[in-house]
């Protein structure tokens, strides 16, 4: 089997997509295992008190969306046979790289987030204030 250049890209933008996803995966689950933990009302202040952070989810999410409709417009000229250069596979791989590395961005900026809301509910840190004083 000869292995050409355009082969490996072939294959190393898919694996890249995939550790990167994987990296993604790990954030989610990080998540998932401490949500009960989480405290709903910061998370919601500093949701929302935040600017940057919303801003970027927005802007993460359209450039996400935007990225699959031109992945979309590839494959629609494909289906139709419409002639594209044969670098197009490779545009094509990237953007898909580009939408992996686009949710791993969101899912770690929401892990930053989720944990520095666990903690103490506000009857704990009520025992802790008042502990003191018994």
């Amino acid at each position: 089997m000869i292995i050409t250049m355009k082969n490996e890209i072939n294959i190393i933008l898919p694996a890249l997509s995939v550790i990167i996803g994987s990296i993604g995966f790990f954030f989610v689950l990080k998540i998932f295992l401490v949500w009960r933990q989480v405290d709903m009302n910061v998370l919601k202040a500093r949701v929302f008190l935040s600017k940057g952070f919303l801003v970027r989810n927005w802007i993460y999410i359209f450039l996400a969306g935007a990225i699959i409709v031109m992945r979309r417009l590839l494959e629609l000229l494909d289906s139709l046979e419409i002639s594209l250069p044969s670098s197009v596979k490779i545009l094509f791989d990237l953007l898909g790289v580009g939408v992996v590395v686009l949710l791993v961005l969101l899912a770690y900026y929401w892990y930053k987030l989720v944990y520095s809301a666990i903690g103490h509910t506000q009857k704990d840190l009520l025992k802790e204030v008042c502990k003191p004083y018994r």
